[in-house]
């Protein structure tokens, strides 16, 4: 039996500014898309869906989260009942470089801003 619900890979990066109730940066890919959101480890996994349903437009139940190949099943579970805490958290991965291509010989390239 095949499932039609649509999986998001999580990435999870901690706001090392607040110590309680720690904020939490996601970032979700599934093929082309990359979504950034922000919660608190005390967000739960249906809060978390709700956020990408008002995004992507796919309903909550049509959705599986997946972390570090565990998958968020339990909607009641917050981030941190699912061990994701601070310090389990990475920090954000440096920016990519753009390339455009200005003439044969010369490119121009920026950094991407957060």
């Amino acid at each position: 039996v095949k499932s039609s619900a649509t999986a998001f890979f999580l990435s999870l990066y901690l706001n090392t500014k607040s110590r309680i109730n720690m904020d939490v940066f996601v970032m979700i890919r599934r093929q082309k898309l990359t979504l950034f959101l922000d919660g608190k480890e005390s967000t739960t996994v249906h809060e978390l869906k709700k956020m990408i349903e008002g995004i992507t437009k796919v309903p909550t139940q049509n959705q599986r989260l997946i972390f570090d190949a565990t998958a968020l099943d339990d909607e009641n579970q917050t981030l941190s009942e699912y061990g994701i805490s601070g310090s389990e958290l990475s920090t954000p991965p440096p920016l990519p470089e753009v390339f455009s291509k200005v003439d044969e010989d010369k490119k121009d390239n920026a950094n991407v801003a957060s």
